[in-house]
C-alpha cells in the first residue's frame, strides 16, 4: 500500500469518529469540524513520522489543541443548534479538561481507560480517580444513571453526522499549500526583520552598525532576549545536593537521577496532573535527590523553560493549582506562605498525607522570567523542614536560574503565613484539600452543589435560612467520601454561604445564629452543646460547637456545626459523624478557619 492510500484509508476510517470526539470537547459543531479538518492536515505532513504512532491519537489531541485556540468553544457561547443535547454539554464543560476528554475518549472515543489517560498525559492510577469523580458529577449535575448518560454521549454523534467530509485528496492538497505558505511567510518575514532592524538602527545607512551609533540612540536597544538567554540553561542551573544542607543538616544528599526528556510525562510529585505545567516548554529539567537517615526524605527540581515571560507566569499559576485542586486519598492542605521578594513573591505550601507511613510535603513555586521552577520535599512524620529553611532553598534555586531567564535576582526575602491559594471549583467554599482524613478510610472527598433554599447545614438548634431579602445571595454544598461504602447515608459535610446586603446585617445574622445554638440546651430538653470554641482569625471570626440529641434508647446523636464570618459573607458547616467515624475538636475548627478563609474569593 503506497503512502497515499494509507492516509486516505485512515482518514476515511477515522474521521468520523474524530470530528464526534472533538464536538463532545469543544461543544462548538462548526469549531470541531474546521479543528478536526485542520488536524488531518498536520497528519498528513507529518504522515512519516505518526503512521506508525498512534496516528488517530495524534490527530485527537491536535484537533483539541486547535479548539481550545478558538473562543467560540464555551458551550454557553456556541452557536444555537436545534439538534445540540446543551444540557449535556454543559455539564461536560463544568468538568476540568482533562476529566471532560477522559470521559469523551472512553465513550465516543471507544478507548479503554489506560489508552484515553495515556492520550490525556495521565497516570491510569491518577485517571481512574479523575474519571470515577467527574462520573459523580456528571451524575449529580443530570440526575441521571451512568448508563443514560452514556446513551446521550453517543446521540452527540447525530450533530456532526450532517457534516460535509472533505475529500482524501483536498486534505492533503491544502495539507501541502499550507506549508509552502508557511515556508514564504517565514522567509519574508526574515527578510523584513533585517531590513527593518537596519534601517532603524542605522537612520537609512544599511550598511552602518550599531558600534557606530552615540551612547543614547542605543538605550533600549540591548535590552536582553530571554528567548536566546534562556536557551543558555542547562542542568548546571539545577541544585546540588550540598546546597540541600539548609534542609535537613543532619543528612547527606545524593542526586537521584536528572531527566531531560520533553516526552516525560509522569508526574514527579503527588498532586499534579501533569509532569509540566507549560504545554510546549522549549526545555526541562528534572533532577531528584535523596538522602540517609530515617524517615524517607526525597527532594525533586523541575525546571520549565518558556517561550516568553507571559507563557512562564501562565505555567506558575497551573502549578500552583494542581495543588490548591489536588485530590487524594487522605491529602490535606496544612498551610500556605508567600515568599516577598523586591521583584515578584513565591508562593510555599505545606500538606500531609495520611496514609501510612504519615508523611509531609513542602512545595514551593518560583518565577523568574521565562523560568518556572518547582522544589518539592517530602519526609515521613507530621514534620518537614522549618519554612524558612525552605524558602531559603527555593530562593537559591531561582538564583542558579535567575540571570539565565532574562528576570530580577535578589537575596532578600521574608516569608509570611497566608490565605491558601484559590480552588478552581467553587472557590469561596471549602475544599476537597481542605478535609481531614476519616479513620482508616482511604477514599476521595468529594463535593458537588446543593440548593440553599433547604440549607443543608442547618441544625435543629440554629433553623439557620438564608431566603430574607438581607441575603444577596446563597449557595451550599455538601461532601462525601466517595465510594466509602462503610459509611451511612447521613455521613458528610454540608457548607452553605451567603452574601449579605452589609456587613452590619451578616454580623447581626452571625449573632442571631449564634445566640440560637447557645441557648438551644435549655430552649430543647433533649439537646446537649458543647465544645464551643471561638474562631479568631486577622480577617474573619466566628463560633464553632458540638449538638448532641438525645434519640430513641437513651443515645445521643452528636453533630458539629460553625458558623464564621468575612466582611458581608457568611458561611455555615456542619459535620455529620457516625460513630468512630469522627473528627476531633480541634480538626472541625481547622475546617471552620479554612471556611472563613475561604470567604475571601467569594465574588458579587
Amino acid at each position: 500500500m503506497t503512502r497515499v492510500d494509507e492516509f486516505n484509508s485512515f482518514y476515511s476510517s477515522t474521521f468520523s469518529e474524530a470530528v464526534q470526539v472533538t464536538y463532545a470537547v469543544s461543544g462548538d459543531r462548526q469549531v470541531a469540524f474546521e479543528a478536526t479538518v485542520d488536524a488531518y492536515r498536520r497528519a498528513w505532513r507529518d504522515w512519516s513520522k505518526i503512521r506508525d504512532r498512534h496516528p488517530l491519537s495524534y490527530v485527537r489531541n491536535e484537533a483539541w489543541k486547535l479548539t481550545a485556540l478558538s473562543r467560540g468553544t464555551h458551550p454557553l457561547r456556541r452557536r444555537n443548534e436545534s439538534d445540540s443535547d446543551t444540557r449535556l454539554l454543559s455539564a461536560l464543560h463544568d468538568l476540568s479538561v482533562d476529566d471532560r476528554r477522559l470521559i469523551v475518549l472512553m465513550t465516543l472515543g471507544n478507548t479503554d481507560l489506560e489508552e484515553a489517560s495515556r492520550e490525556v498525559g495521565l497516570p491510569a492510577e491518577e485517571g481512574i480517580e479523575n474519571v470515577t469523580t467527574a462520573l459523580t458529577r456528571l451524575e449529580q449535575s443530570l440526575g441521571e444513571s451512568i448508563d443514560a448518560i452514556e446513551r446521550r454521549m453517543h446521540g452527540l454523534s447525530t450533530v456532526t453526522a450532517q457534516l460535509d467530509v472533505p475529500s482524501a485528496a483536498a486534505i492533503r492538497t491544502a495539507a501541502r499549500r499550507g506549508r509552502q505558505r508557511n515556508t514564504v511567510l517565514l522567509v519574508a518575514a526574515a527578510i523584513a526583520l533585517i531590513f527593518a532592524g537596519g534601517f532603524v538602527a542605522t537612520d537609512g545607512d544599511a550598511l552602518a552598525t550599531s558600534a557606530d551609533l552615540p551612547r543614547r540612540e542605543k538605550i533600549g536597544a540591548e535590552r536582553p532576549d530571554v528567548v536566546l538567554d534562556a536557551q543558555k540553561v542547562d542542568a548546571g542551573n539545577l541544585l546540588a545536593p550540598k546546597q540541600l544542607s539548609l534542609l535537613d543538616p543532619t543528612r547527606t544528599w545524593v542526586t537521584e537521577g536528572t531527566d531531560d526528556s520533553v516526552a516525560n510525562t509522569t508526574p514527579y510529585a503527588t498532586c499534579p496532573t501533569k509532569r509540566f505545567a507549560d504545554p510546549d516548554p522549549l526545555k526541562v529539567f528534572v533532577r531528584t535527590f535523596t538522602a540517609d537517615g530515617v524517615g524517607n526524605a526525597r527532594v525533586a527540581q523541575a525546571i520549565e523553560v518558556s517561550s516568553s515571560d507571559a507563557v512562564a507566569t501562565e505555567a506558575y499559576q497551573r502549578l500552583v493549582q494542581w495543588y490548591s485542586d489536588c485530590e487524594h486519598p487522605r491529602v490535606q492542605l496544612v498551610a500556605a506562605y508567600t515568599v516577598q521578594r523586591p521583584f515578584g513573591d513565591f508562593t510555599i505550601l505545606s500538606l500531609r498525607s495520611h496514609r501510612s507511613p504519615e508523611r509531609s510535603f513542602t512545595v514551593g513555586f518560583s518565577h523568574s522570567g521565562t523560568i518556572t521552577s518547582t522544589l518539592v520535599h517530602e519526609v515521613d512524620g507530621a514534620k518537614g523542614p522549618s519554612i524558612q529553611a525552605f524558602a531559603q532553598e527555593l530562593n537559591a534555586s531561582v538564583a542558579k536560574v535567575c540571570k539565565d531567564s532574562g528576570g530580577e535576582c535578589s537575596d532578600t526575602i521574608e516569608v509570611r503565613r497566608t490565605d491558601p491559594p484559590p480552588t478552581t471549583e467553587s472557590p469561596s467554599f471549602l475544599g476537597i484539600v481542605d478535609l481531614p482524613p476519616i479513620a482508616d478510610i482511604d477514599n476521595v472527598w468529594a463535593g458537588a452543589p446543593f440548593s440553599a433554599e433547604t440549607n443543608p447545614a442547618a441544625t435543629q438548634c440554629d433553623k439557620a435560612t438564608y431566603g430574607s431579602k438581607s441575603v444577596l445571595k446563597a449557595d451550599s454544598r455538601v461532601y462525601v467520601l466517595y465510594q466509602a461504602t462503610e459509611l451511612p447515608p447521613e455521613f458528610g459535610v454540608a457548607e452553605t454561604t451567603a452574601r449579605f446586603a452589609s456587613e452590619k446585617k451578616a454580623k447581626s445574622f452571625v449573632e442571631k445564629i449564634t445566640g440560637r445554638v447557645d441557648d438551644c440546651g435549655r430552649e430543647i430538653l433533649s439537646a446537649t452543646v458543647d465544645q464551643r470554641r471561638k474562631v479568631d482569625l486577622p480577617s474573619a471570626s466566628g463560633v464553632v460547637w458540638r449538638v448532641g440529641f438525645e434519640v430513641e434508647g437513651g443515645k445521643t446523636v452528636h453533630y458539629r456545626t460553625a458558623i464564621v464570618r468575612r466582611g458581608a459573607d457568611v458561611a455555615q458547616v456542619t459535620f455529620t459523624p457516625s460513630g468512630k467515624y469522627d473528627i476531633s475538636r480541634a480538626e472541625f475548627l481547622a475546617i471552620a478557619q479554612r471556611a472563613a478563609t475561604r470567604l475571601k474569593y467569594a465574588t458579587d
